[in-house]
């Protein structure tokens, strides 16, 4: 799942910041998912796939289309 989260991040052109500005999260914290240090929880799945239109299968599995 790291792999999307840097990857649709990159799709939006948003930097970490940003990104974590937009799902109520922190920098640091998405540096850590993209590095596979961390693994988000099922809020912020559903955060991040509220907040951008992604699919949630995409998401977690890497099944289908980016965005819904």
């Amino acid at each position: 799942m790291n792999n999307r989260i840097k990857q649709l991040r990159k799709a939006l052109d948003l930097t970490q910041q940003e990104f974590a500005e937009r799902i109520g999260s922190v920098q640091n914290t998405i540096t850590g998912y993209e590095s596979g240090r961390r693994n988000p929880s099922n809020a912020v799945i559903t955060s991040i796939c509220r907040e951008f239109g992604v699919s949630e299968n995409w998401l977690r599995y890497g099944e289908g289309d980016m965005f819904v």
